[in-house]
């Protein structure tokens, strides 16, 4: 779902919370986000028949998952300023992050 398709006020409301996180948290968020990349290529690399060591996921799966997973990569780039926003497909995993930040800040919240 691209930028355009969402709800903007869902959109900004989200952004502007994972945006407001900490430079290291966004970094780590970045290495998290390139080490899933990484195995979706080596994934990827097993399901085409380029490996001797067989995956039971499909080549299409695999595919899937690599996409997604360099999305994510610019999704991340993009909050730090290191993308284009253009270069980011999917803005659905923005929303869950931020739904997931407001949640534990919430829980914060009450346990005072």
């Amino acid at each position: 779902m691209g930028m355009e398709e969402m709800d903007d006020d869902l959109f900004y409301d989200s952004y502007q919370l994972v945006s407001d996180l900490p430079y290291r948290d966004l970094l780590e968020q970045l290495a998290e986000e390139s080490a899933e990349l990484s195995q979706a290529a080596l994934k990827l690399i097993r399901a085409q028949g380029m490996s001797q060591n067989p995956t039971p996921i499909s080549e299409d799966e695999a595919m899937h998952s690599l996409i997604e997973e360099a999305n994510d990569v610019l999704m991340v780039l993009e909050i730090l300023g290191l993308a284009n926003q253009g270069a980011v497909h999917d803005w659905r995993k923005l929303v869950r992050w931020a739904e997931r930040l407001q949640e534990a800040n919430e829980k914060k919240e009450n346990e005072k």
